[in-house]
């Protein structure tokens, strides 16, 4: 590939890697927060005692948190490839 291609991609793969990477951060952080009132702060306020997970709780915290580990994956490869070597 020539070169001026490659100044022109890695900038862009950089760039969209960052954005991957905060928002896939940020997201997860707020989604966990979320997750936290809704089934540990509102029952204890509510009704004293903590209610148990129900199986689509369950399902959407395994799903949540392997999306998140895909998109981290994409900002690590991305960021791989902007940061590289040109010679190799």
């Amino acid at each position: 590939m020539d070169e001026p291609t490659l100044k022109v991609r890695r900038p862009f793969a950089a760039a969209a890697s960052l954005a991957i990477l905060g928002a896939t951060l940020i997201e997860a952080y707020f989604q966990g927060l979320a997750f936290h009132t809704e089934h540990y702060v509102w029952p204890m306020e509510k009704y004293g005692v903590l209610s148990p997970l129900r199986w689509q709780d369950k399902v959407f915290e395994v799903l949540l948190g392997v999306v998140a580990l895909l998109l981290l994956y994409a900002a690590y490869r991305l960021l791989r490839y902007a940061f590289r070597s040109a010679c190799t």
